[in-house]
């Protein structure tokens, strides 16, 4: 991808006002909660438009950032907008450290601490659906980053063809998906193995009783009747090669997972230009693609709830 100067072309205030209202929208305030008096003159002007204020009731020094992740960072207001913008957009970060001129690695370190906080923050709600569709992708995924000193422990060659179902320890980590047919709800989660005591569970976890599930013809969902779901599965094993079934003779092909499979198509793209993830870190970009999917936007209340280090209750 081609650099641009992106970060010259947005005015410091704005971002510094865009920063404000999601970080406190009503109003700046020391830690202890102490709101901040009308017309009080800063106590630090030197990094305007970031601000120094001492609190009056309690005399805690505070500014925009106090108690957040970029609390004494040297990111201008400019730069945080756009890291933030760059991470909810899939840039790599090599990518947008040479266009922010900031190091790599700590920019590296911060994002990992922010796809941590959007995995902790994933709704957690059944999905309300009454049909499903459930499958699983196997995404390639070593140990990126990590030496490998040791002879007998050589670094994964690029282009995995591990035959058959990957796993974990094959570097071809399982990520289970189910969708609502209906909301396009997804919920994603990385595994290590994709057997049926991981994806029946997962599916249960995510579904109500007595919604239908459709699935291929990977025999560890041929359980989930037992514990109040139906089953619909279609079988794309060479021979038979059957992505959709008409079963009531309506002439709609209801029974596929081509809904499932167009957000595996999406979370491969998502992926792609980090030009491989460490397995380590794949369930935080995933996570990523799951909220992006999820959501479209980038709300305040979310934003906020990333970029605190107190808990907040997850939106």
């Amino acid at each position: 991808m081609i650099l641009f100067p992106i970060d010259e072309l947005l005015d410091e205030q704005r971002c510094y006002d865009y920063l404000l209202n999601v970080l406190h929208p009503d109003g700046l305030g020391c830690p202890q909660g102490h709101t901040l008096a009308a017309q009080q003159q800063p106590h630090d002007r030197h990094r305007a438009p970031v601000m120094d204020y001492r609190c009056r009731e309690c005399g805690a020094v505070f500014n925009l950032f106090t108690g957040t992740i970029w609390s004494g960072t040297r990111y201008s207001c400019r730069q945080i907008v756009l890291i933030m913008r760059g991470i909810g957009q899939g840039v790599p970060t090599a990518h947008l450290a040479k266009e922010l001129k900031v190091d790599e690695s700590h920019l590296r370190t911060v994002r990992h601490e922010i796809q941590q906080e959007v995995e902790r923050l994933r709704p957690k709600a059944k999905l309300r659906d009454v049909v499903v569709e459930a499958d699983e992708l196997y995404q390639n995924a070593g140990e990126k980053g990590k030496k490998h000193d040791q002879p007998e422990d050589p670094p994964r060659r690029r282009a995995n063809k591990v035959r058959g179902h990957g796993t974990w320890d094959n570097d071809r980590p399982p990520v289970a998906g189910v969708v609502g047919r209906k909301s396009g709800k997804v919920r994603l989660h990385v595994c290590h193995h994709s057997d049926r005591q991981t994806l029946q569970t997962f599916v249960e976890i995510h579904t109500r009783k007595g919604c239908t599930v459709n699935t291929d013809e990977w025999p560890a969902y041929d359980h989930l009747p037992e514990n109040g779901r139906g089953l619909k599965q279609v079988c794309h094993t060479p021979g038979q090669r059957e992505w959709a079934r008409d079963e009531d003779g309506d002439g709609v092909r209801e029974v596929h997972n081509n809904t499932i499979e167009g957000i595996w198509t999406g979370l491969r793209n998502f992926l792609r230009p980090f030009r491989g993830v460490s397995k380590t870190h794949l369930h935080h970009y995933v996570a990523v693609f799951e909220w992006i999917h999820n959501f479209k936007e980038a709300t305040a209340l979310f934003l906020r709830a990333l970029m605190f280090r107190f808990t907040l209750k997850a939106c």
